[in-house]
């Protein structure tokens, strides 16, 4: 357990981005317009996202960023769980949640995550806070490999890049120190817009990236490198033993997934 010089836990405040509309093929079988309103097993999606931050004792304060009127029909009223509207994007809906943590007080760092990862756990989150907290930087992400995802989840579909240390496909648990945040948003919201693209990842980061990349010998820690070099924040990729944290629903054979090992679920 992770403790402070005054004997408490420390707890991180957390973000939960839930804005995101449905749409394609995934809405065609699942018809709400908004991602995290869709029902698996006997919850809506964001619910268990919810609970999975709830039953950590590293989590203080947890804001909801979405369709505010509905999440609140769905999530238990507490004094520290609060509610703003989504933005037109992530990054907008990240920045109004920050906003209001700002006026309440946070914490030194914001743990942050999408509504659609109904698989995530308390464990999965737990691990990946006290594995950043082993590391030294300022902005600290997520990642899995192959051989975790097929082993816990066989059959499902995720972008995968091959490196030099493995196979990997990115997790949804990003943790970010407060003070560097505004620093931030510009890079994110180009990282959000290449996330399913490896090779545009690549691009944004300059052509021997690109190159090693592509003769498959790019290594985590020259990407880590490069990224403090182009945007001067010092970024680490933390590697989770937690499929969960790697596998999102937005398409339908995630949704099935996601039915499959939740329809007995009971919170």
């Amino acid at each position: 357990m992770l403790i402070n010089d005054g004997g408490k836990i420390m707890q991180y405040d957390a973000i939960i981005l839930a804005g995101g509309e449905s749409c394609g093929e995934l809405k065609k079988i699942a018809p709400y317009d908004n991602e995290a309103l869709i029902i698996i097993g006997s919850y809506p999606m964001i619910y268990y996202v919810y609970r999975a931050l709830r039953n950590s004792l590293l989590i203080r304060n947890i804001i909801i960023s979405g369709p505010a009127d509905s999440l609140r029909s769905i999530i238990p009223k507490e004094d520290n769980v609060f509610f703003v509207e989504s933005g037109d994007n992530a990054i907008e809906s990240f920045g109004h949640a920050f906003r209001l943590l700002q006026k309440k007080g946070m914490t030194d760092h914001l743990l942050i995550m999408p509504t659609d990862i109904p698989l995530i756990t308390t464990e999965a989150i737990d691990d990946f806070i006290y594995k950043c907290k082993e590391q030294e930087a300022d902005f600290y992400y997520s990642i899995t490999t192959k051989q975790v995802n097929d082993i816990k989840f066989p059959g499902v579909s995720r972008t995968y890049v091959n490196l030099d240390e493995g196979t990997f496909t990115g997790g949804n648990l990003f943790l970010i120190k407060n003070e560097i945040v505004d620093k931030a948003m510009d890079i994110a919201l180009q990282l959000v817009e290449r996330r399913k693209s490896p090779l545009a990842m690549a691009r944004l980061f300059g052509l021997r990236l690109v190159l090693k990349y592509l003769t498959k010998s790019l290594s985590i820690i020259e990407v880590e490198k490069r990224f403090h070099e182009v945007v001067h924040i010092k970024g680490k990729a933390i590697i989770s033993a937690y499929a969960e944290v790697g596998v999102d629903v937005d398409k339908p054979s995630d949704l099935e997934i996601a039915q499959r090992y939740l329809a007995k679920i009971s919170l």
